[in-house]
């Protein structure tokens, strides 16, 4: 028989189940792959992936990777320092996860805390040890996280401190808010008395609560004092006086009559950037709103990117 002969029988005989075998190990293989490797979301995909990422986002999730989803990505990579594509990578996902990994009553160090926990970062970081959390400890925060593919928020929560190698004390006070109304403190750490208004329009009343929010963190995904993010702010702040809003701000945007922006009244709700994001209208072309990671509660203009980018308000009733 000759050699090609023998080779053909081999491979007829015993040689095929280990090919099946083979064939169903490479098979497998490739599904682990799969598994492991998320694909990369891009514009025009779609499926549950798509509505998880859109979910996380606090966009409308209808499982379709449109303009909309396009802008909340481009946002959300602009806002942490990463590379501005409107494609959901590896980068990108790692960044989402870590903003939605916190848990309630989790040590973060932000701008305006101090005590030793502050002194005790900023000697990790090599920069003068004062105790105070401010300017230059903030860009240096934000430079390590950068250098440490970390999400590049400004604050020290347990991965860039894991990354520092400082301990999880708490061993420090929180800054003041910027504003608040009606307030008593505890151990250093401002309180507010969360008594709703009683007097005034719905709109107004929906304004006095916002303002004693000034100051709260940004927080993704955030609907508490303890961290807001743009919709859960404005759903806690309707909460509040009794009306009940949706969580999403562009659902927020069907929550009420829509209304011209030269007809404005306080607590008429505003959108921007496809009703990516939303705030509180309080009267003199001003309004109440957070911003994002990195930010506080606060008080914005309808000017410059607002005014770019607004969408429309809408009266909540």
């Amino acid at each position: 028989m000759s050699v090609p002969l023998v080779m053909a029988a081999t491979a007829a005989g015993m040689g095929a189940p280990a090919y099946a075998a083979g064939k169903h190990h490479q098979a497998s293989a490739r599904a682990g792959a799969r598994r492991a490797t998320p694909r990369i979301l891009r514009r025009g995909d779609r499926g549950p992936d798509v509505m998880a990422l859109q979910r996380a986002l606090g966009v409308t999730a209808d499982g379709v990777f449109g303009p909309h989803t396009l802008a909340a990505v481009k946002r959300f990579q602009r806002e942490h320092g990463l590379l501005v594509d409107g494609q959901v990578g590896p980068r990108t996902r790692a960044a989402m996860a870590a903003e939605n990994s916190g848990t309630p009553g989790e040590i973060v160090i932000r701008m305006d805390d101090r005590g030793p926990t502050v002194v005790a970062l900023q000697r990790a970081l090599g920069i003068p040890a004062d105790g105070v959390f401010g300017p230059q400890t903030l860009r240096a925060v934000r430079s390590f996280q950068a250098r440490h593919g970390l999400l590049v928020d400004g604050q020290v929560g347990p991965h860039t401190r894991a990354a520092l190698h400082i301990a999880a004390s708490a061993d420090f006070q929180l800054g003041p808010p910027v504003v608040s109304h009606s307030r008593h403190h505890h151990h250093g750490r401002t309180r507010h008395l969360h008594h709703a208004p009683s007097s005034g329009s719905l709109g107004e009343r929906a304004v006095a609560v916002a303002r004693r929010e000034l100051g709260v963190p940004y927080v993704w995904g955030g609907e508490s004092p303890s961290g807001f993010d743009c919709s859960g702010l404005v759903q806690y702040v309707y909460a509040r006086l009794g009306v009940e809003l949706p969580r999403v701000a562009a659902d927020q945007f069907g929550a009420g009559r829509h209304v011209s922006r030269s007809e404005l009244e306080p607590g008429d709700l505003v959108f921007f950037d496809h009703l990516g994001h939303v705030g509180i209208y309080i009267g003199g072309g001003m309004f109440i709103h957070a911003p994002h990671t990195g930010t506080v509660v606060q008080i914005s203009s309808l000017a410059g990117w607002y005014a770019e980018t607004y969408v429309g308000a809408t009266r909540v009733s």
